[in-house]
């Protein structure tokens, strides 16, 4: 019979899973590659700090503004009701 179906060795669906096993592995080891540029070598987490943890509060005050007389302006805004 020539020009017949030929029946191969490896059943069809044996050799669809070879390639899509050799296709996934491929495509895993290209995302490890490309991570591996992507991550920065030099930095530590330990240089970081916690960012579940509560810090405290921000106080930045303009230029010959202290505590003080923050302070002092609370009180007397306090003192008139305001």
């Amino acid at each position: 019979m020539a020009g017949g179906l030929r029946s191969s060795p490896i059943p069809q669906q044996e050799m669809a899973d070879r390639a899509a096993n050799t296709s996934s592995r491929r495509n895993a080891e290209e995302t490890e590659t490309l991570r591996s540029k992507l991550v920065d070598q030099h930095i530590s987490m330990l240089n970081y700090p916690d960012p579940l943890k509560p810090r405290a509060p921000l106080q930045v005050y303009p230029q010959g503004i202290t505590p003080e007389m923050e302070a002092r302006w609370l009180q007397m805004l306090k003192k008139n009701g305001v």
